[in-house]
């Protein structure tokens, strides 16, 4: 009786185990000649990928078993395996892929578990306890902590006074590269706090909230599925009445919340009601608390930028809004942007439609990879993916709150020989045209200052004030230039705009005379704060293109015509030294805060500065700028 009893106990939980494991997915395309044949497809098969299917081309991408292929060619649908097993597919891409290439990449196919994300966040909040800190927002349907950092100056409280911006990803769990890219964007964060002076801004004029990973029970699952990558569960574990699993999170949401779908199998699932879930209730609960002014929601795959309504045709009242910002962010990395509904058709209940239906927070929806990247690229696209959103997640930081962005100096002479150029002993105005880029209103105090008496400006600060995304120009500052100044060099102007508490500082180069166009003089460099041993000042890099930089220093120079540049050109020579190595940016500029030698050696010494420019994949170099140490 015992050895019955236990044979049945243990037949329950081979049948459990069964029942949990995942079948064998495929990636198959289905012929469809119109809506109410796709109509008919979902009575079938439970995921269907919208980004990539086509009706007007007469197809559609769905993900299916045996099973649900054998129901297809019963009910006379035609349709082509593209990849069969999905799930090895991805891990043997990423395996050969690390192998070839000797990537060093985290373990779950190039991408960190949830151990390793948990592991990520706690390293960053020791390593930067000053402006990072790591909470709990609350737990998952397993009893998982739904872990989030705050990226701050005072990161251990919430300060409503500054804007809150938000970040979110893996609502559905298959999407690895969506939390990879939040955790590489944090870490981005802390490495140039306190070093580049936009990031050192936003962390102090910001509450920065990242949560890597909304669904843990489901991205847990894939990893207990599929080790080393390659999971295609997306949603979470919660376990239904009749033995299936899962609610789409994004779903979830009570923004127009509607039980469209009473098959708990389907991959978008929206649940019982809204906020069935304690992951999106605990989402719901932080937004009441630390409500955003513009946020992010981070998914894989289709290379989109999107924003609400997704659940109607109609657009939003702030639709030019939307649009204008998607516009600039679309421009640095060619992806498509338009509202949920014009890219997938309806979505009832997703994240976006909530932040903004219930919060009105200017929110997006981003969709990172393209068609051969699938839910999980190669490791080593992983880098390039991070690229192509990068600059738009700072954009998106930015403009939470207000945001003054210089757009072009306009130069009036007031008194001089009455050529376009600045030369000795003459009198110049300069006004700024001034755009407030972010969603707050700018209330910001503008100076310039000159770090040289050959210069010299009579004007103190102005006020400005502007609405969100106006612009206006400044009255003007007056400068006088020497009569004996120094026209061989490039002078640099400080612009100190303060706002929302910390001031931010750019840099306007003036040059004397004529430009001239010469190969060797692809950049100045500029040196900003007092010039001492061992002392931080700025070097500033200013050229015409995006390039690759690297600072040199000597003691020694020399006009040797071997080297590669024209004929007269001054080169470093000796005993040359690196400064700093970087990208200029699409300006061509380039500032870095650094520490000068500390050697004694070095008081009262004229120092040459150089630049060796990587530009079309030739070498050249910078003018030598000339530095006296005190």
């Amino acid at each position: 009786m015992i050895i019955l009893r236990w044979l049945a106990v243990l037949l329950i939980f081979v049948i459990e185990m069964v029942a949990a494991t995942l079948p064998i997915i495929d990636f198959v395309k289905v012929q469809i000649q119109d809506r109410a044949e796709l109509n008919r497809l979902l009575q079938f098969v439970s995921d269907v990928d919208a980004h990539y299917s086509d009706l007007l081309q007469g197809f559609v991408i769905i993900y299916a078993d045996d099973a649900e292929q054998a129901m297809l060619k019963a009910a006379g649908f035609n349709f082509q395996v593209v990849i069969e097993n999905l799930s090895d597919y991805y891990a043997q891409r990423a395996a050969r892929d690390r192998q070839a290439r000797q990537a060093i990449t985290h373990s779950m196919g190039g991408f960190r578990t949830l151990a390793e994300i948990e592991q990520t966040l706690e390293r960053l909040s020791q390593t930067f306890p000053n402006i990072v800190s790591k909470f709990s927002i609350g737990k998952s349907y397993e009893d998982r902590d739904i872990w989030a950092i705050r990226i701050s100056d005072h990161p251990n409280v919430y300060e409503p006074s500054e804007p809150t911006v938000w970040f979110d990803a893996l609502h559905h769990a298959r999407e690895a590269m969506s939390g990879e890219s939040l955790l590489l964007f944090a870490e981005w964060l802390v490495s140039h706090y306190a070093i580049d002076l936009t990031t050192t801004r936003l962390i102090n004029s910001r509450n920065i909230l990242l949560i890597p990973c909304v669904n843990p029970d489901g991205y847990e699952y894939n990893r207990q599925q599929h080790p080393n990558g390659g999971g295609l569960w997306r949603k979470n574990r919660r376990k239904h009445s009749n033995n299936s699993y899962g609610v789409d999170l994004n779903r979830n949401y009570s923004w127009e919340w509607k039980y469209d779908s009473h098959d708990p199998n389907s991959g978008n699932y929206q649940g019982t009601a809204p906020f069935s879930e304690p992951e999106t209730a605990a989402i719901r609960d932080l937004l009441a608390q630390q409500t955003p002014s513009m946020s992010i929601s981070v998914h894989t795959h289709g290379n989109e930028w999107m924003y609400p309504w997704g659940y109607s045709a109609l657009p939003t009242p702030d639709d030019d809004i939307f649009r204008s910002y998607a516009a600039k962010i679309v421009a640095t990395n060619g992806y498509t942007t338009d509202t949920a509904w014009n890219l997938y058709g309806i979505t009832r209940g997703a994240s976006d439609d909530y932040h903004y239906g219930m919060y009105n927070s200017l929110a997006f929806t981003v969709e990172i990879g393209h068609f051969d990247d699938g839910f999980w690229p190669s490791p080593t696209r992983i880098p390039a993916l991070f690229n192509t959103v990068q600059p738009g997640y700072n954009k998106i930081a930015q403009w939470a709150g207000a945001w003054a962005e210089i757009l072009a100096p306009l130069w009036t002479e007031q008194q001089g020989n009455g050529d376009e150029w600045f030369d000795a002993g003459e009198i110049w105005n300069l006004s700024l045209f001034i755009k407030n880029e972010g969603v707050l209103p700018l209330d910001a105090w503008i100076s310039v200052s000159s770090h040289t008496p050959d210069i010299m400006i009579d004007d103190k600060p102005i006020n400005i004030s502007l609405a969100p995304r106006q612009e206006t120009l400044t009255v003007p500052f007056q400068f006088h230039l020497a009569d004996m100044i120094d026209d061989e060099i490039p002078y640099i102007l400080d612009i100190a705009i303060n706002y929302e508490g910390f001031t931010s500082n750019e840099f306007l180069k003036v040059l004397l005379g004529p430009p001239q166009i010469l190969a060797d003089n692809l950049a100045t460099i500029a040196v900003l704060g007092q010039v001492a041993p061992g002392n931080f000042v700025r070097i500033f890099v200013d050229g015409t293109a995006q390039v690759t930089a690297e600072v040199f220093w000597s003691l020694e120079t020399t006009t040797a015509q071997d080297l590669p540049n024209i004929e007269g050109a001054v080169y470093l020579a000796g005993n040359i030294q690196p400064l700093l190595k970087g990208m200029t940016d699409i300006n061509g500029q380039l500032n870095w805060l650094l520490q000068l030698p500390k050697s004694t050696e070095l008081s009262g010494k004229t120092v040459y500065l150089q630049a060796l420019l990587d530009f079309d994949g030739k070498p050249f170099v910078s003018k030598l700028t000339k530095v006296q140490f005190e």
